[in-house]
């Protein structure tokens, strides 16, 4: 049963919902992290969902700040998406960690 630490996802989220991360067939996936940047000069919201289940609804990000959240384990089943969308386009960036056991 490999166990691997890996990046799920890194990108820019945009103003329509879209799949960043996918749970591979026969995996559960362990998230570990999500550090969101928000790298213009004005406020913008992010939406995260986990499994189509809102974890984060707008939740707004401070001009020109990062902030990293801990998922202490939330975990995914195969087939299973991370999806999201900022309020503002190409504002935040994003870098998704976690595990793979298939």
């Amino acid at each position: 049963m490999p166990d691997v630490s890996k990046r799920l996802g890194k990108g820019i989220f945009g103003t329509a919902s879209t799949t960043v991360y996918t749970v591979p067939a026969s995996t559960t996936t362990f998230l570990k992290a999500l550090t969101i940047c928000n790298k213009t000069a004005t406020d913008a919201t992010v939406t995260l969902l986990l499994a189509g289940t809102e974890v984060i609804y707008q939740h707004k990000i401070k001009a020109n700040d990062t902030i990293t959240i801990p998922f202490l384990d939330q975990i995914l089943n195969a087939g299973e998406t991370i999806t999201g969308l900022a309020g503002t386009a190409s504002a935040l960036t994003y870098y998704i960690s976690g595990r793979e056991v298939s």
